[in-house]
């Protein structure tokens, strides 16, 4: 008797816990005395490399694109034409599509499972590992892995008491050896009204970003190694109960641009020759529209930042000709900032260098393109 009244207790206090850390929450979004901003940053990658949602495959086969070392199968759910590829038991399953992962990359898939999903059933877990023979992806499981990836794992539930939160946890082994882990409580993936979750990770070099229905889950500087990552599986446990099974559709991987507005606010300083202009004019071409809409967005989100925009060229045709074609060309991204992007023009300077300050050598068409650059900075 005495053991039951403490388990009821210790679930009592469980619930408490969550309800104060909720309300909390609802606190500090309305305290009046300061005001916390934040951004839902994630760009999607515009070079599709791969794309799934199995619109191809006969309702109850495993699709041909992928490998596993158990099984699955394509369905439908409540009668929705939208196909998913249900998961089957302690199971790893791998595109194979994928040859290559590049150093900049999004990877997007939606989620879904049933509400009231076991706290005692499985994670569902992903990543991106290196593999240098055709199954060795089957080293990877939830008790197992192989010597270089990046896992992470979400499921719906924290524990069988509590409500409208999910759990994450983040993997990340070299050299066969775990080097970081942690885990964490979430509210945009749970078991009792958020049950289909879009999961959006994006890679940049060594950092890792990874979003649960817009939510920043993880933001990690240094997750990828020096490693040659040519490889997205999944892989999970076993359920608790019949019921209980993840799905996921809509996959989409795309190699993405340099992290343009994080390298402009967190570093205060970004260069870049991606803004083209027409032969010895300052007119932008129309193939710098992206790189220009990333800097307006980084300048909307952020809108104390001054900055300073200087324009500077090779060393072809005169001195004073490149002085002032690089005036007039940082002015036009100016303009173009103001115009597209609604930036005041008080909070950007323009300037020209010409051909003073090069960061390569002028004797050849690669130095040169290096040095035809747009510099930006954040003025202090």
């Amino acid at each position: 008797m005495k053991s039951k009244f403490i388990f009821i207790l210790i679930i009592l206090l469980r619930l408490h816990s969550v309800a104060q850390n909720n309300e909390t929450q609802k606190e500090s979004t309305g305290d009046a005395t300061g005001k916390v901003k934040s951004s839902k940053d994630f760009i999607p990658g515009s070079k599709v490399i791969v794309s799934d949602n199995f619109t191809q495959v006969d309702i109850g086969d495993f699709p041909v694109n992928w490998s596993t070392n158990t099984s699955g199968e394509v369905v439908t759910i409540d009668n929705s034409q939208q196909k998913w590829l249900q998961l089957t038991s302690k199971g790893t399953f791998m595109l194979n599509d994928i040859k290559q992962l590049p150093l900049n990359f999004t990877l997007e898939f939606d989620v879904f499972t049933n509400k009231k999903f076991s706290f005692y059933s499985t994670f569902l877990c992903f990543g991106f590992i290196e593999t240098k023979a055709k199954n060795e992806y089957a080293k990877w499981g939830y008790f197992i892995h192989g010597k270089e990836g990046v896992t992470m794992q979400i499921r719906p539930v924290v524990a069988a008491e509590a409500k409208n939160l999910g759990t994450a946890r983040v993997k990340i082994y070299t050299e066969g050896k775990e080097i970081l882990k942690n885990e964490i409580e979430f509210p945009s993936f749970n078991n009792t009204n958020n049950n289909q979750a879009k999961v959006q990770i994006w890679r940049q070099k060594n950092r890792l970003r990874m979003y649960v229905n817009g939510q920043k889950i993880w933001d990690l500087p240094n997750a990828f190694q020096d490693i040659n990552y040519n490889t997205v599986v999944f892989f999970i446990n076993d359920y608790k109960t019949p019921a209980d099974k993840y799905y996921i559709s809509n996959l989409r991987l795309a190699e993405a641009g340099s992290d343009t507005r994080h390298k402009l606010i967190e570093t205060g300083a970004f260069s870049t020759s991606e803004i083209l202009f027409d032969v010895n004019k300052a007119t932008i071409k129309s193939s710098s529209t992206a790189i220009l809409a990333d800097l307006g967005n980084a300048l909307k989100e952020n809108p104390e930042v001054k900055i300073s925009i200087t324009g500077h060229t090779d060393s072809d045709g005169s001195e004073t000709a490149n002085q002032l074609l690089s005036e007039q060309r940082a002015e036009s991204v100016k303009n173009y900032l103001a115009m597209n992007s609604g930036i005041e023009k008080s909070r950007m300077t323009a300037l020209g260098k010409g051909e003073a300050e090069p960061v390569a050598e002028n004797t050849s068409e690669e130095g040169k393109i290096k040095n035809r650059r747009v510099e930006f900075k954040v003025l202090k």
